[in-house]
């Protein structure tokens, strides 16, 4: 996968981001609200992402032991600012903009899975038992559009382990 680069900060304080730092940032500031451990980067992970999302199929596709988080941005822009819209994706729409999905559940080892479809990216981004990340893009819809995905070892969202994987936020 190529490293993409977003610019922060002014001119005099411009610094580089790597699409792999984004993503390891947005994901370990919502583990460290709920004291999960950090992940670590997984290029096995990231590597069966960019298989994935070149493909431009949104649609799960799991083979093997990991588990998996899909978004989909209509948007257009230049490939840096792709890597924003990364961080914004799990930032704001898979924790922030679900997060409240799941205020009733903590501390119930199966939530009512009913309501898993508002919750359930959310609860993959701060389950606890996961250690690695890996994640990848691919511009699709003739560049209208990107397909993110980012892939969990060990998975999360398993029934009878919400309580123990799920924490309340410190």
């Amino acid at each position: 996968m190529k490293a993409s680069l977003i610019i922060l900060g002014g001119a005099t304080t411009a610094m580089a981001v790597t699409f792999q730092q984004v993503v390891m940032d947005a994901h370990n500031i919502a583990r460290a609200l709920h004291g999960s451990p950090a992940l670590k980067w997984s290029a096995s992970l990231a590597s069966i992402a960019q298989d994935h999302t070149n493909s431009c199929e949104f649609k799960h596709k799991v083979e093997g032991t990991y588990g998996q988080n899909l978004g989909w941005v209509g948007w257009s822009g230049s490939a840096p600012d792709v890597v924003g819209q990364m961080g914004d994706m799990i930032g704001k729409s898979w924790y922030a903009g679900e997060i409240g999905s799941f205020k009733n559940e903590y501390g119930k080892a199966t939530p009512n899975m009913a309501n898993f479809g508002s919750f359930g990216h959310f609860t993959q981004v701060v389950w606890k038992g996961t250690t690695e990340v890996g994640c990848a893009y691919k511009t699709c819809d003739n560049g209208k559009a990107y397909f993110f995905e980012c892939n969990y070892k060990a998975p999360g969202n398993y029934e009878g382990q919400f309580a123990n994987n799920v924490p309340r936020p410190k």
